[in-house]
Protein backbone atom coordinates (compact mmCIF):
# COMPACT_ATOMS: atom_id res chain seq x y z
CA UNK A 1 0.00 0.00 0.00
CA UNK A 2 1.40 3.41 -1.01
CA UNK A 3 1.89 6.29 1.41
CA UNK A 4 -1.14 8.17 0.12
CA UNK A 5 -3.32 5.05 0.23
CA UNK A 6 -2.58 4.81 3.95
CA UNK A 7 -3.71 8.43 4.33
CA UNK A 8 -6.95 7.75 2.42
CA UNK A 9 -7.68 4.65 4.50
CA UNK A 10 -7.02 6.57 7.74
CA UNK A 11 -9.33 9.41 6.61
CA UNK A 12 -12.11 6.93 5.71
CA UNK A 13 -11.82 5.22 9.09
CA UNK A 14 -11.84 8.58 10.89
CA UNK A 15 -14.86 9.79 8.92
CA UNK A 16 -16.78 6.63 9.84
CA UNK A 17 -16.42 7.63 13.51
CA UNK A 18 -16.45 11.44 13.25
CA UNK A 19 -18.75 12.63 10.51
CA UNK A 20 -18.10 16.39 10.62
CA UNK A 21 -14.35 16.20 11.22
CA UNK A 22 -14.08 13.43 8.63
CA UNK A 23 -15.85 15.61 6.05
CA UNK A 24 -13.27 18.36 6.61
CA UNK A 25 -10.37 15.91 6.35
CA UNK A 26 -11.83 14.51 3.12
CA UNK A 27 -11.88 18.00 1.60
CA UNK A 28 -8.24 18.49 2.69
CA UNK A 29 -7.25 15.63 0.38
CA UNK A 30 -7.67 18.13 -2.47
CA UNK A 31 -4.68 20.17 -1.29
CA UNK A 32 -2.36 19.01 -4.11
CA UNK A 33 -5.03 19.71 -6.73
CA UNK A 34 -5.69 23.21 -5.38
CA UNK A 35 -1.96 23.91 -5.22
CA UNK A 36 -1.60 23.02 -8.92
CA UNK A 37 -4.50 25.26 -9.89
CA UNK A 38 -3.14 28.16 -7.84
CA UNK A 39 0.31 28.05 -9.45
CA UNK A 40 -1.06 27.53 -12.97
CA UNK A 41 -3.33 30.56 -12.68
CA UNK A 42 -0.55 32.63 -11.10
CA UNK A 43 1.76 31.60 -13.94
CA UNK A 44 -0.79 32.70 -16.54
CA UNK A 45 -1.37 36.02 -14.76
CA UNK A 46 2.36 36.79 -14.50
CA UNK A 47 3.04 35.66 -18.07
CA UNK A 48 0.34 37.93 -19.52
CA UNK A 49 1.13 40.99 -17.40
CA UNK A 50 4.92 40.82 -17.17
CA UNK A 51 6.48 38.64 -19.88
CA UNK A 52 4.05 39.50 -22.69
CA UNK A 53 2.71 42.82 -21.40
CA UNK A 54 5.98 44.38 -20.21
CA UNK A 55 9.17 42.77 -21.48
CA UNK A 56 8.22 41.60 -24.99
CA UNK A 57 8.69 44.57 -27.32
CA UNK A 58 7.15 43.35 -30.60
CA UNK A 59 3.31 43.37 -30.80
CA UNK A 60 3.41 40.47 -33.29
CA UNK A 61 5.66 38.44 -31.04
CA UNK A 62 3.49 39.23 -28.01
CA UNK A 63 0.38 38.14 -29.92
CA UNK A 64 1.96 34.83 -30.93
CA UNK A 65 3.16 34.19 -27.37
CA UNK A 66 -0.28 34.99 -25.98
CA UNK A 67 -2.15 32.77 -28.45
CA UNK A 68 0.07 29.75 -27.83
CA UNK A 69 0.06 30.19 -24.05
CA UNK A 70 -3.73 30.68 -23.96
CA UNK A 71 -4.32 27.61 -26.13
CA UNK A 72 -2.14 25.39 -23.91
CA UNK A 73 -3.75 26.77 -20.75
CA UNK A 74 -7.30 26.27 -22.02
CA UNK A 75 -6.53 22.72 -23.18
CA UNK A 76 -4.88 21.93 -19.85
CA UNK A 77 -7.87 23.20 -17.83
CA UNK A 78 -10.36 21.53 -20.19
CA UNK A 79 -8.54 18.20 -19.86
CA UNK A 80 -8.38 18.54 -16.08
CA UNK A 81 -12.10 19.34 -15.89
CA UNK A 82 -12.93 16.29 -18.00
CA UNK A 83 -10.67 14.15 -15.80
CA UNK A 84 -12.31 15.34 -12.59
CA UNK A 85 -15.93 15.35 -13.72
CA UNK A 86 -15.97 12.13 -15.71
CA UNK A 87 -17.46 9.39 -13.57
CA UNK A 88 -14.90 6.79 -12.54
CA UNK A 89 -15.52 3.50 -14.32
CA UNK A 90 -17.04 1.07 -11.81
CA UNK A 91 -17.96 -2.59 -12.21
CA UNK A 92 -21.51 -3.06 -13.60
CA UNK A 93 -24.12 -4.76 -11.43
CA UNK A 94 -24.35 -7.71 -13.79
CA UNK A 95 -21.02 -8.93 -12.38
CA UNK A 96 -22.59 -9.33 -8.92
CA UNK A 97 -23.54 -12.96 -8.16
CA UNK A 98 -26.38 -14.25 -6.01
CA UNK A 99 -26.16 -14.10 -2.20
CA UNK A 100 -26.12 -17.89 -2.06
CA UNK A 101 -23.04 -18.16 -4.31
CA UNK A 102 -21.31 -15.38 -2.40
CA UNK A 103 -21.90 -17.12 0.93
CA UNK A 104 -20.64 -20.42 -0.46
CA UNK A 105 -17.45 -18.78 -1.70
CA UNK A 106 -16.80 -17.07 1.62
CA UNK A 107 -17.40 -20.32 3.49
CA UNK A 108 -14.40 -21.96 1.76
CA UNK A 109 -12.09 -18.92 2.04
CA UNK A 110 -9.84 -18.36 5.10
CA UNK A 111 -10.85 -15.33 7.19
CA UNK A 112 -8.26 -13.54 9.34
CA UNK A 113 -8.07 -10.07 10.90
CA UNK A 114 -11.45 -9.05 9.50
CA UNK A 115 -10.53 -9.87 5.90
CA UNK A 116 -10.61 -12.85 3.54
CA UNK A 117 -7.12 -14.17 2.84
CA UNK A 118 -7.16 -16.13 -0.41
CA UNK A 119 -3.39 -16.69 -0.24
CA UNK A 120 -3.80 -18.98 2.77
CA UNK A 121 -6.29 -21.26 1.04
CA UNK A 122 -5.45 -24.95 0.79
CA UNK A 123 -5.34 -26.72 -2.57
CA UNK A 124 -8.79 -28.20 -1.90
CA UNK A 125 -10.20 -24.81 -0.94
CA UNK A 126 -8.79 -23.23 -4.11
CA UNK A 127 -10.41 -25.97 -6.17
CA UNK A 128 -13.79 -25.39 -4.49
CA UNK A 129 -13.44 -21.63 -4.87
CA UNK A 130 -12.77 -21.94 -8.59
CA UNK A 131 -15.80 -24.19 -9.08
CA UNK A 132 -17.99 -21.62 -7.32
CA UNK A 133 -16.46 -18.77 -9.32
CA UNK A 134 -17.23 -20.60 -12.57
CA UNK A 135 -20.83 -20.95 -11.34
CA UNK A 136 -20.85 -17.21 -10.66
CA UNK A 137 -19.78 -16.51 -14.25
CA UNK A 138 -22.59 -18.72 -15.51
CA UNK A 139 -25.10 -17.05 -13.17
CA UNK A 140 -24.00 -13.55 -14.25
CA UNK A 141 -23.69 -14.60 -17.92
CA UNK A 142 -20.19 -13.15 -18.21
CA UNK A 143 -16.83 -14.53 -19.31
CA UNK A 144 -13.48 -13.28 -18.07
CA UNK A 145 -9.99 -14.06 -19.32
CA UNK A 146 -7.91 -12.96 -16.32
CA UNK A 147 -7.13 -15.07 -13.29
CA UNK A 148 -4.93 -14.60 -10.23
CA UNK A 149 -1.46 -16.01 -9.62
CA UNK A 150 -2.83 -19.46 -8.67
CA UNK A 151 -5.17 -19.72 -11.67
CA UNK A 152 -8.32 -18.74 -9.79
CA UNK A 153 -10.92 -16.46 -11.36
CA UNK A 154 -10.80 -13.01 -9.81
CA UNK A 155 -13.40 -11.96 -7.25
CA UNK A 156 -13.47 -8.95 -4.90
CA UNK A 157 -14.55 -9.94 -1.39
CA UNK A 158 -14.86 -6.30 -0.33
CA UNK A 159 -17.11 -5.17 -3.19
CA UNK A 160 -18.89 -8.52 -3.61
CA UNK A 161 -18.59 -9.06 -7.37
CA UNK A 162 -16.53 -10.77 -10.05
CA UNK A 163 -13.71 -8.70 -11.48
CA UNK A 164 -13.83 -8.00 -15.23
CA UNK A 165 -10.50 -8.14 -17.04
CA UNK A 166 -8.02 -5.45 -15.93
CA UNK A 167 -10.19 -4.46 -12.98
CA UNK A 168 -8.46 -3.70 -9.67
CA UNK A 169 -9.61 -2.80 -6.18
CA UNK A 170 -8.41 0.68 -5.21
CA UNK A 171 -7.24 0.69 -1.60
CA UNK A 172 -7.47 4.51 -1.55
CA UNK A 173 -11.14 4.66 -2.61
CA UNK A 174 -12.15 1.28 -1.20
CA UNK A 175 -13.87 0.36 -4.50
CA UNK A 176 -13.11 -1.55 -7.69
CA UNK A 177 -12.49 0.31 -10.94
CA UNK A 178 -12.51 -1.08 -14.49
CA UNK A 179 -9.17 -0.91 -16.32
CA UNK A 180 -7.70 0.62 -13.20
CA UNK A 181 -4.45 2.51 -13.73
CA UNK A 182 -3.74 4.15 -10.37
CA UNK A 183 -5.16 6.48 -7.74
CA UNK A 184 -3.58 9.87 -8.34
CA UNK A 185 -3.08 12.07 -5.23
CA UNK A 186 -2.40 15.07 -7.51
CA UNK A 187 -6.03 15.08 -8.66
CA UNK A 188 -7.47 13.16 -5.68
CA UNK A 189 -9.25 10.47 -7.68
CA UNK A 190 -8.81 7.19 -9.54
CA UNK A 191 -7.47 7.15 -13.09
CA UNK A 192 -9.35 4.43 -14.94
CA UNK A 193 -10.68 3.48 -18.37
CA UNK A 194 -13.20 6.34 -18.20
CA UNK A 195 -10.78 9.24 -17.65
CA UNK A 196 -7.34 7.90 -18.59
CA UNK A 197 -7.26 9.75 -21.92
CA UNK A 198 -8.21 13.05 -20.24
CA UNK A 199 -5.62 12.53 -17.51
CA UNK A 200 -2.87 11.98 -20.08
CA UNK A 201 -3.95 15.05 -22.05
CA UNK A 202 -3.84 17.09 -18.84
CA UNK A 203 -0.27 15.92 -18.21
CA UNK A 204 0.73 16.59 -21.84
CA UNK A 205 -0.76 20.08 -22.12
CA UNK A 206 0.39 21.15 -18.65
CA UNK A 207 3.91 19.95 -19.48
CA UNK A 208 3.89 21.91 -22.75
CA UNK A 209 2.55 24.97 -20.91
CA UNK A 210 5.34 24.81 -18.32
CA UNK A 211 8.04 24.28 -20.96
CA UNK A 212 6.65 27.10 -23.12
CA UNK A 213 6.59 29.44 -20.12
CA UNK A 214 10.18 28.62 -19.16
CA UNK A 215 11.47 28.99 -22.73
CA UNK A 216 9.78 32.27 -23.63
CA UNK A 217 10.20 33.89 -20.20
CA UNK A 218 13.98 33.74 -20.56
CA UNK A 219 13.66 36.87 -22.71
CA UNK A 220 12.07 38.71 -19.79
CA UNK A 221 14.90 37.71 -17.46
CA UNK A 222 17.49 38.91 -20.01
CA UNK A 223 15.69 42.25 -20.57
CA UNK A 224 15.71 42.91 -16.81
CA UNK A 225 19.48 43.22 -16.99
CA UNK A 226 19.32 45.21 -20.24
CA UNK A 227 16.78 47.75 -18.94
CA UNK A 228 18.59 47.93 -15.57
CA UNK A 229 15.65 49.11 -13.50
CA UNK A 230 17.13 47.26 -10.57
CA UNK A 231 14.81 48.40 -7.77
CA UNK A 232 11.59 48.97 -9.73
CA UNK A 233 11.66 45.53 -11.36
CA UNK A 234 13.28 43.61 -8.51
CA UNK A 235 10.05 41.77 -7.65
CA UNK A 236 9.77 40.67 -11.28
CA UNK A 237 13.20 39.05 -11.38
CA UNK A 238 12.59 37.44 -7.98
CA UNK A 239 9.38 35.92 -9.30
CA UNK A 240 11.20 34.77 -12.42
CA UNK A 241 13.84 33.13 -10.26
CA UNK A 242 11.20 31.36 -8.18
CA UNK A 243 9.13 30.28 -11.20
CA UNK A 244 12.18 29.01 -13.09
CA UNK A 245 13.21 26.83 -10.17
CA UNK A 246 9.65 25.63 -9.46
CA UNK A 247 8.85 25.15 -13.15
CA UNK A 248 12.11 23.35 -13.82
CA UNK A 249 11.56 20.97 -10.91
CA UNK A 250 7.86 20.44 -11.62
CA UNK A 251 8.51 20.10 -15.35
CA UNK A 252 10.95 17.30 -14.64
CA UNK A 253 9.01 15.60 -11.84
CA UNK A 254 6.22 14.67 -11.87
CA UNK A 255 5.30 15.97 -15.34
CA UNK A 256 8.35 14.88 -17.34
CA UNK A 257 8.60 11.55 -15.56
CA UNK A 258 4.88 10.91 -16.06
CA UNK A 259 5.13 11.62 -19.79
CA UNK A 260 7.97 9.15 -20.26
CA UNK A 261 6.43 6.55 -17.95
CA UNK A 262 2.99 6.56 -19.54
CA UNK A 263 4.43 6.54 -23.06
CA UNK A 264 6.21 3.31 -22.12
CA UNK A 265 2.98 1.92 -20.66
CA UNK A 266 0.94 2.75 -23.78
CA UNK A 267 3.60 1.21 -26.03
CA UNK A 268 3.09 -2.09 -24.17
CA UNK A 269 -0.64 -1.60 -23.49
CA UNK A 270 -0.10 -1.85 -19.75
CA UNK A 271 -1.53 0.05 -16.82
CA UNK A 272 0.54 1.31 -13.92
CA UNK A 273 -0.51 -1.58 -11.68
CA UNK A 274 0.02 -4.14 -14.45
CA UNK A 275 3.65 -3.11 -14.79
CA UNK A 276 4.31 -4.06 -11.18
CA UNK A 277 1.87 -6.99 -11.18
CA UNK A 278 1.31 -8.28 -14.74
CA UNK A 279 -2.06 -9.70 -15.72
CA UNK A 280 -2.32 -13.50 -15.85
CA UNK A 281 -4.52 -14.77 -18.67
CA UNK A 282 -6.18 -18.17 -18.77
CA UNK A 283 -4.86 -20.88 -21.10
CA UNK A 284 -1.62 -18.97 -21.79
CA UNK A 285 0.50 -17.44 -19.03
CA UNK A 286 2.63 -15.64 -21.64
CA UNK A 287 -0.36 -13.85 -23.22
CA UNK A 288 -0.82 -10.10 -22.80
CA UNK A 289 -2.80 -7.12 -24.14
CA UNK A 290 -0.02 -5.76 -26.37
CA UNK A 291 -1.51 -5.44 -29.86
CA UNK A 292 1.23 -3.23 -31.34
CA UNK A 293 2.02 0.44 -30.68
CA UNK A 294 -0.54 1.92 -33.06
CA UNK A 295 -3.41 -0.26 -31.81
CA UNK A 296 -2.31 0.36 -28.22
CA UNK A 297 -2.32 4.11 -28.82
CA UNK A 298 -5.75 3.93 -30.43
CA UNK A 299 -7.14 1.88 -27.53
CA UNK A 300 -6.34 4.82 -25.21
CA UNK A 301 -6.93 7.91 -27.36
CA UNK A 302 -9.50 6.54 -29.77
CA UNK A 303 -9.74 7.43 -33.42
CA UNK A 304 -9.39 10.93 -34.84
CA UNK A 305 -10.00 13.27 -31.90
CA UNK A 306 -7.03 12.04 -29.90
CA UNK A 307 -5.64 15.50 -29.03
CA UNK A 308 -8.97 16.84 -27.75
CA UNK A 309 -10.51 15.96 -24.36
CA UNK A 310 -13.59 14.56 -26.07
CA UNK A 311 -14.93 11.02 -25.72
CA UNK A 312 -13.46 8.94 -28.54
CA UNK A 313 -12.75 5.59 -26.89
CA UNK A 314 -13.85 2.55 -28.86
CA UNK A 315 -13.69 0.14 -25.90
CA UNK A 316 -16.07 -0.38 -22.99
CA UNK A 317 -13.39 -0.97 -20.34
CA UNK A 318 -14.60 -4.54 -19.73
CA UNK A 319 -13.36 -6.46 -22.78
CA UNK A 320 -9.95 -6.29 -24.41
CA UNK A 321 -8.15 -7.91 -27.32
CA UNK A 322 -5.61 -10.49 -26.18
CA UNK A 323 -2.33 -11.46 -27.84
CA UNK A 324 -1.88 -15.17 -27.23
CA UNK A 325 1.65 -16.53 -27.52
CA UNK A 326 0.93 -20.24 -27.17
CA UNK A 327 -0.47 -21.07 -30.61
CA UNK A 328 -1.82 -24.43 -29.40
CA UNK A 329 -3.99 -22.70 -26.81
CA UNK A 330 -5.00 -19.48 -28.57
CA UNK A 331 -8.25 -20.99 -29.93
CA UNK A 332 -9.54 -22.19 -26.57
CA UNK A 333 -10.98 -18.94 -25.34
CA UNK A 334 -13.97 -17.01 -26.63
CA UNK A 335 -15.78 -14.21 -24.88
CA UNK A 336 -19.54 -14.26 -25.35
CA UNK A 337 -21.78 -12.05 -23.27
CA UNK A 338 -25.39 -11.69 -24.28
CA UNK A 339 -27.57 -10.42 -21.47
CA UNK A 340 -30.70 -11.49 -23.29
CA UNK A 341 -29.37 -14.92 -24.25
CA UNK A 342 -30.92 -17.95 -22.58
CA UNK A 343 -27.72 -19.98 -22.92
CA UNK A 344 -24.68 -19.46 -20.67
CA UNK A 345 -21.50 -18.01 -22.20
CA UNK A 346 -19.05 -20.34 -23.83
CA UNK A 347 -15.35 -20.64 -23.23
CA UNK A 348 -14.08 -22.80 -26.08
CA UNK A 349 -13.55 -23.32 -29.83
CA UNK A 350 -12.91 -19.78 -31.02
CA UNK A 351 -10.45 -16.88 -30.80
CA UNK A 352 -10.62 -13.95 -28.44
Amino acid sequence: MSWYSKIYVAVREYRAKHRNGGWILTRCLNILLLTQLFFLWMTLYFYINVTVGYYVQSPVQATIYLIICSFLFVMSMWSLAKTLFTRVGRVPERYRPSKELEDRLKAVTPFENNRYVVEKSTAEQLKQQNIILEEMCTFCKVVVAECDQVGRLKYCYECGHLKPDRTRHCSSCGKCSIKYDHHCPWINMCVTHANYKYFLLYVIYTSLLVYWYLLTSLEGAVRYFIIQKWKEDLWKILYYLFSFVAGGVFGYYPLGELLIFHYQLIALNETTVEQTKPAVLRFDNAADYNMGKWNNFRSVFGWGLWMWPIESNEQDGLHFDIRYVNTQQRNRFVRVEEEQSSTPPSCESSTS
